[in-house]
């Protein structure tokens, strides 16, 4: 038997060259019904991914993701303030009036530093005497040395932003492939429904077939009249399946469409075929594809990295506060400033440096930040351990179920294809008068049940194939989609 290499769910699929791919066989290609609109698959994939409201949801939550990123991101930008106030006092008799406005600029750097400049013009009204405008103008610089100090402190936030952004795209593939899921398995609960109809309507034309064959028989006296009883009974019974069957695929129709955001009313009907060729996986690259693009297992591995981070942050938290601050400042009234400005002429100014040094002792509500991050860093790990064992697991139960599932769809066919051999040549026998009419209606009451049974082991293998696109997380690979961001 030979085989040949096909690309497909992210890893190596062989495609077998010996019995053919399991197939339901059809009387006729089944039409739509009057006034239904025709839909493939990967329609109802795209119409679903455009419509689906969840999809829609998440999206518009990865609008707050970026802008938090955004922000995180613009920490070490200027932030300008404009610092004002107003006042009025009685004193001794003497109402006095004071305003002051200015604007206060503030960065903060890579290293922990912060560096303030402000300038505040005021103005002091007094009854009776000459209102006073003095301006200030103030810079400071304050560098912390071991807590709240250094770079990776300092960029700590924005690094869990940029991992929290990760986990956030993650989130966002997990939802959209799990939409894709539930609309691939609707769409073919749909078409098994469909074809669950056509099955129900073929054994009941069976079923009228025989009535006509036996009153023929009865008319040539070849079989009793009463043998016509159990034919009626036969059609009876189809007639039955086939409004059980109608029922069916009208509940799988709205199912599919409310998945897909359309309106329930819409007349839609599957027109894809259920077959599929028959594969196998190479369990050894699942597996890496699995710990590369799951989704969920990925979200596992960022949070050790997030914690990681907390734990730094922490520890640092822990330290003594010692740090180093200066400041200059220049004071006088608005028209020298303006001169100091424009001309360079001297104003006194005012300089400092110190070292001021806090140090926190019998604080246990330090040390405990440390001790949840760490017991959060070390869960985190576990977690990742057991997401790990169960992608495992998840991995190996899609390979052997889609194994299962394809033998069964083969055997399935051949036991379909065997009952019809053996209705046909019961239906000679009984025209030669060899057989009996129960033994024929229990032979089309059994190809009816190969072929339903066939027809479930087809789309169960299908199903089996979305599955393990899902575990693997290569669903959006698979169908070339690739996620727009807001």
């Amino acid at each position: 038997m030979g085989i040949r290499v096909v690309a497909g769910l992210g890893v190596l699929l062989v495609l077998l060259a010996g019995p053919a791919a399991a197939q339901p066989a059809r009387s006729a290609t089944p039409r739509p019904p009057e006034g239904s609109v025709a839909l493939t698959l990967p329609e109802a994939v795209f119409l679903g991914l455009r419509n689906n409201r969840g999809i829609r949801g998440d999206y518009l939550q990865r609008i707050a993701d970026r802008f938090a990123l955004r922000v995180a991101e613009n920490s070490f930008a200027p932030r300008l303030s404009i610092a004002g106030d107003i006042g009025r006092s009685r004193n001794a008799g003497v109402n006095v009036t004071q305003a002051g406005l200015g604007p206060v600029v503030s960065v903060d750097t890579p290293t922990g530093a912060r560096f303030t400049m402000s300038w505040l013009a005021t103005q002091t009204n007094v009854r009776g005497q000459t209102p006073q405008a003095p301006s200030q103008i103030g810079f400071q610089v304050e560098q912390p040395l071991l807590a709240g100090g250094g770079i990776d402190y300092a960029m700590a936030p924005r690094r869990i932003a940029r991992i929290s952004e990760q986990g956030a795209k993650l989130r966002l593939q997990a939802q959209v492939i799990d939409q894709i899921s539930q609309i691939i398995v609707a769409y073919r609960a749909l078409l098994q429904s469909q074809e669950q109809l056509r099955i129900a309507g073929d054994s009941l034309r069976r079923a009228r077939e025989l009535v006509e064959v036996n009153r023929a028989l009865i008319s040539a006296g070849r079989l009793a009249q009463v043998e016509l009883i159990q034919s009626e009974a036969s059609i009876a019974q189809q007639e039955l399946q086939l409004i059980g069957a109608q029922n069916a695929a009208n509940a799988a129709r709205l199912s599919l469409l409310v998945l897909m955001g359309i309106d329930p009313a819409s007349p839609v009907w599957a027109s894809e075929r259920p077959a599929a060729p028959a594969v196998r996986i190479d369990l050894d690259r699942a597996l890496a594809t699995a710990y590369a693009k799951q989704p969920g297992f990925l979200s596992t591995m960022l949070a050790i990295e997030v914690n990681r981070i907390n734990l730094d942050i922490a520890r640092n938290q822990r330290l003594w506060d010692v740090s180093i601050v200066a400041s200059t400042g220049q004071q006088a009234l608005r028209s020298q400033v303006l001169d100091t400005i424009g001309a360079l002429s001297t104003v006194r100014s005012d300089f400092n440096i110190g070292l001021r040094v806090n140090i926190p002792i019998g604080v246990l509500s330090r040390e405990q930040q440390e001790v949840n991050a760490t017991v959060a860093l070390r869960q985190s790990e576990v977690a990742a351990e057991q997401a790990r064992d169960t992608v495992r697991a998840q991995t190996e139960n899609a390979v052997r179920t889609i194994e299962a599932q394809r033998r069964q769809a083969q055997l399935a066919a051949r036991a379909r294809q065997l009952t019809a051999e053996q209705l046909s040549a019961e239906l000679i026998k009984l025209q030669a008068g060899r057989s009996s009419n129960f033994q024929v209606v229990s032979f089309q009451t059994a190809l009816q049940q190969a072929e339903s049974a066939e027809l479930a082991a087809v789309i169960a293998y299908l199903n089996a194939l979305t599955a393990m696109d899902q575990v693997l997380g290569t669903t959006l690979e698979t169908w070339r989609i690739s996620l727009n961001e807001p």
